[in-house]
């Protein structure tokens, strides 16, 4: 299980009585991507605070406890000090730096970073805050995805997205180095050599996380998010801050599951689609399904590839629906979340489970994706 670092109350600066110099106050948790957990281990945690990347102050160290919902801090700072843009950033290493993410390696405790605040600006951080994560041997700029601080999980992080991006990192490595199990289709699609862009649309994005991570790490790659519309300015500000690869591109556009779809989206072909955390609602996998099977019928070969941590009995609904819609599954296999927490309270692993569909031929097999 993955833990996050939450502001539930951002940064704001304040000036002291007597003027000569200001105070930093905040309130984080440590909780799991749904909130509905918190961290049960003892943690020293690290706050850097600073300007432009350069620290402003040395590193305060609190420690969250076992049994803690809440961790309110204060820190001191000089008016000196106190000048120009200030970020804040928490996290549980001593150096203010991207998480690691990759096939082999997850964060079990995700960095959080507010947005700008300052005594020459709004003294009080926007109720976003920004993760960080660097794909090693990707080549690619570090990837900044931003959060909403409130209450609506649909623009938060989950941990199958997580575990998508770190599969697609592992496949994206040179053929020669060794990536899941079971990804051949999946595998070929992202290495075959083309002649156009890979086109592929992410349903229910959310942050966006899963498609601008394939945009930033593979080159000629157009990506179409889609979600709700009250998740577009997250999805707008996440594309703002991207650094894609050469010849890649980001849109997002809103989609209903229970609409028809955007004409843009009904004119493309698409070759893969994405959907992560999709499934925990029974209600909308109809829903959802029939949108699959939209977007397949315009192309004469998609793979859908979807990533779930798996929370209710109830999601097992989704794979007889994508049956009856003409789905195939060609692939499967897992991804495991860091264990450390769980460990700990002698729990067992969770994973992320992949799995890779295609529309059934005439013999009944997915079409194309046989690897």
């Amino acid at each position: 299980m993955v833990f996050y670092i939450r502001f539930l109350k951002v940064p704001k600066i304040t000036e002291s009585p007597s003027g000569a110099d200001f105070t930093v106050k905040s309130t984080i948790t440590l909780t799991s991507d749904l909130g509905d957990e918190f961290l049960a281990q003892d943690v020293e945690l690290f706050l850097h605070l600073d300007c432009h990347g350069v620290a402003r102050t040395p590193p305060h160290r609190p420690k969250w406890q076992a049994g803690m919902r809440a961790l309110p801090f204060e820190i001191r700072v000089t008016t000196k000090d106190a000048a120009g843009p200030l970020r804040l950033c928490v996290a549980r290493h001593n150096h203010n730096t991207a998480d690691i993410l990759s096939g082999a390696r997850m964060p079990e405790l995700v960095s959080a970073r507010s947005g700008v605040f300052g005594i020459s600006s709004s003294r009080e951080a926007p109720r976003t805050i920004e993760r960080r994560f660097a794909f090693p041997g990707a080549g690619c700029a570090d990837l900044s995805i931003w959060e909403a601080t409130g209450e609506s999980i649909a623009r938060h992080i989950w941990d199958g997205s997580l575990g998508l991006v770190a599969a697609l990192q592992a496949l994206l490595q040179t053929l020669t180095q060794p990536g899941p199990s079971a990804s051949a289709a999946l595998r070929n699609l992202l290495h075959t050599p083309r002649s156009a862009p890979l086109r592929v649309l992410e349903l229910g994005a959310g942050c966006g996380i899963v498609g601008l991570a394939l945009a930033q790490m593979r080159k000629e790659t157009w990506v179409t998010l889609t979600d709700l519309p009250e998740a577009m300015d997250i999805l707008a500000l996440n594309t703002a801050a991207a650094r894609v690869a050469d010849g890649s591109h980001v849109e997002y556009l809103p989609l209903d599951w229970d609409a028809e779809l955007p004409a843009s989206v009904a004119q493309t072909r698409f070759e893969l689609v994405l959907v992560s955390d999709c499934t925990y609602n029974a209600d909308s996998l109809p829903a959802l399904v029939r949108t699959l099977g939209a977007v397949a019928s315009r192309g004469k070969e998609v793979l859908v590839l979807v990533a779930m941590k798996v929370r209710h009995e109830s999601e097992g609904v989704f794979f007889g629906l994508m049956a009856s819609a003409g789905f195939v599954q060609a692939e499967h296999w897992s991804v495991g979340l860091p264990d450390g927490a769980r460990a700990a309270q002698g729990r067992g692993e969770e994973v992320v489970e992949i799995y890779a569909f295609g529309r059934a031929g005439r013999d009944g097999e997915s079409g194309g994706f046989q690897g």
